[in-house]
């Protein structure tokens, strides 16, 4: 399929007649990524094939933010939506552990600080919406089950439950929805690019806590209430945090089990501490 889609791509000279050079990458469940460029600059663009919805929100997230350096530049985007091309942005998606608030503080002044609203809220999903918590809470639990207390599933219930009017009330912004270190380009252990986003529409917080659990270390108190503090113009209380945290924490673990089964020591032990912080809290009444 991807030497079929170059072929089309060289005959209409969308691309340089002297590209001859393209290698296949490992994509998603559904999604074709290429490498194109020459014998002399392997390197050059990214082609990326998916279904048609998938490739048009993918791009409208590019074109809303295409002044964010940490995003690919689009040169093509196929009228049909069945690829698109971006420059290819150097760097492997090799976080060093360790890094965690120095990663987090160039993702937030260089990446979520830039964050707009929506100008349709309808063409996306509210990705905290209580109905679509509530899917995510029975899968992760069913795949969690006895790694965690009958108490600890209840306090995330409840935790839930309880958030529910704070988060109706707050301001929803156009988020990555998918921002994870998978998804980070690093050279020499600089943050060089983000790819791959899975656009949806809520609070910043949901992908500054996504980025924060996506890996096992440093999930501190003090480290993300300094990261949360560098997002300018918005207030938050430290219960409120810890609310929010312990279900970004809960979903990671379930996806840890599925995917990342050697990171659970570490997760189920800040489990523990989250959970203690908060019960000091008071953040469930």
């Amino acid at each position: 399929m991807l030497e079929k889609i170059i072929d089309d791509l060289v005959k209409n000279q969308i691309l340089p007649d002297s590209i001859s050079h393209w290698n296949e990458l490992k994509g998603g469940t559904e999604s074709t990524v290429g490498v194109i460029g020459t014998n002399a600059e392997p390197n050059m663009y990214i082609l990326k094939s998916n279904n048609p919805q998938r490739i048009a929100e993918e791009v409208r997230f590019y074109q809303t933010y295409k002044l964010l350096q940490l995003l690919p530049n689009i040169q093509f985007v196929d009228p049909a939506y069945r690829f698109f091309i971006y420059d290819y942005v150097p760097g492997e998606t090799n976080y060093c552990s360790g890094s965690k608030q120095a990663l987090m503080y160039d993702l937030i002044t260089h990446f979520v600080q830039h964050y707009v609203q929506p100008e349709c809220l309808e063409e996306y999903e509210w990705v905290e919406d209580p109905k679509h918590v509530d899917e995510d809470l029975s899968y992760s639990k069913s795949v969690i089950g006895s790694y965690l207390k009958d108490e600890d599933h209840l306090l995330v219930k409840d935790t839930h439950l309880y958030r529910r009017k704070r988060l109706k009330n707050e301001q929803l912004y156009v988020l990555h929805g998918d921002f994870g270190v998978h998804n980070f380009l690093f050279d020499q252990r600089k943050l060089t690019g983000i790819i791959d986003p899975i656009p949806v529409v809520g609070r910043k917080m949901y992908d500054i806590l996504y980025a924060f659990c996506s890996s096992p270390d440093d999930l501190e108190f003090s480290i993300l209430l300094n990261i949360v503090e560098q997002l300018k113009g918005t207030s938050f209380h430290e219960n409120e945090i810890a609310e929010d945290m312990i279900l970004a924490l809960y979903f990671r673990v379930a996806t840890c089990i599925k995917h990342h089964p050697n990171d659970l020591k570490q997760y189920l032990h800040a489990w523990k501490v989250w959970k203690q912080l908060l019960k000091d809290g008071g953040g469930v009444r």
